[in-house]
């Protein structure tokens, strides 16, 4: 499933990411706020979660792969 982010603000797209990404019903991550792509990236990244960002046309796709080693 991707959540898609797109035309929200934060703190409401970061806040419905990681709650999609917690109860593990998404895997992809559309977002064009750049607040919110960096808070959850950040958040991803605190939390050793391992992640493919990649640049589209409208938005930045966020892909979780998996966790660090």
């Amino acid at each position: 499933m991707i959540f898609d982010g797109k035309g929200l603000k934060c703190p409401l797209a970061f806040v419905k990411a990681k709650q999609g990404l917690m109860k593990n019903k998404s895997k992809e991550f559309l977002f064009d706020d750049e607040i919110s792509l960096y808070n959850f990236t950040s958040y991803l990244d605190n939390q050793n979660i391992l992640y493919q960002s990649i640049e589209l046309d409208d938005c930045v796709k966020i892909k979780v792969v998996g966790d660090k080693v």
